[in-house]
């Protein structure tokens, strides 16, 4: 997990690769200091204590102070994303010039859909932070700094003028993160889609077509990928009985548990454990 900003640093840059099925293991606090995630390939869900959403490539999120924010994977496969980290300092010209307000909008989209044409030009301002990063020395911070405000004012712009699709999706894909949140949190009682489909207040088929739509999964396949993903954490990082880490992924038997895992994995429950303590 990307730490807060280095003693003597007012900014940080890192871009990360990601496995399928990474989980950050707890929240991280945004103390004093911003961030900017922009997502690469793939997709992640995104808690924090006032919303949950879905990120997706293309996607750029202004992430404001005092926050407590989580995420976690939707399908899998892997992702890619680049962090920004920074304090006041890197940005005092900037809400001297726009206003704090506007700045505060930002933050509050949650998540910002790109346009193809403004998205290329905030990947190309990253790589030349990114460039600049590798090769850090004494005058780094000062052109870093006139970067990354090249990089707000291009998103501000093009989100006060609208001549791009710059798109709030969380109010799109709500229903489809408050089910997946559902899962998770029930796993042990195998939720069915209509289960989740009635806690989440729509209907089984709507629900069904947002699973294929947005994470092109089948809710089945989606579902089970989750009990595996939690039975694997529970391999490694508890000494549970297989049964009990049967029953607990919610699956209806041990021997059950053992076809989907070995299916999936191509391994059994036990082999997974073994192989992973050796590590």
């Amino acid at each position: 997990m990307p730490l807060p900003l280095k003693p003597g640093y007012n900014f940080n840059y890192d871009r990360q690769i990601r496995e399928p099925f990474y989980e950050m293991s707890s929240a991280e606090e945004y103390t004093d200091f911003y961030g900017i995630s922009y997502m690469i390939s793939g997709e992640r869900l995104i808690y924090t204590p006032t919303f949950t959403t879905i990120t997706q490539a293309g996607d750029i999120v202004f992430i404001p102070k005092h926050l407590y924010r989580r995420t976690t994977y939707v399908s899998d496969s892997s992702y890619e994303r680049i962090l920004l980290k920074f304090n006041d300092s890197m940005i005092d010209g900037l809400i001297s010039t726009i206003g704090q307000s506007s700045f505060d909008a930002l933050c509050s989209e949650h998540v910002i859909r790109l346009g193809n044409e403004t998205g290329k030009k905030v990947y190309s301002i990253l790589m030349r932070i990114e460039d600049e990063w590798k090769h850090y020395n004494n005058y780094s911070e000062l052109l870093i700094k006139g970067m990354l405000n090249e990089l707000i004012i291009t998103v501000l712009r093009e989100h006060t003028v609208g001549g791009f699709n710059l798109m709030n999706i969380e109010e799109r894909h709500r229903e489809l993160a408050d089910a997946i949140k559902y899962v998770k949190a029930n796993l042990r009682d195998n939720p069915s889609l209509g289960e989740t489909a009635a806690a989440v207040n729509v209907s089984p088929s709507h629900l069904s077509k947002a699973f294929i739509n947005c994470l092109h999964s089948p809710y089945s396949v989606f579902l089970l990928n989750e009990k595996i993903a939690y039975a694997r954490i529970l391999l490694t990082g508890s000494n549970m009985k297989i049964s009990d880490i049967a029953a607990e992924a919610g699956f209806s038997s041990s021997s059950y548990f053992s076809d989907c895992f070995r299916r999936i994995t191509g391994e059994s429950p036990l082999q997974y454990r073994k192989k992973s303590s050796i590590h």
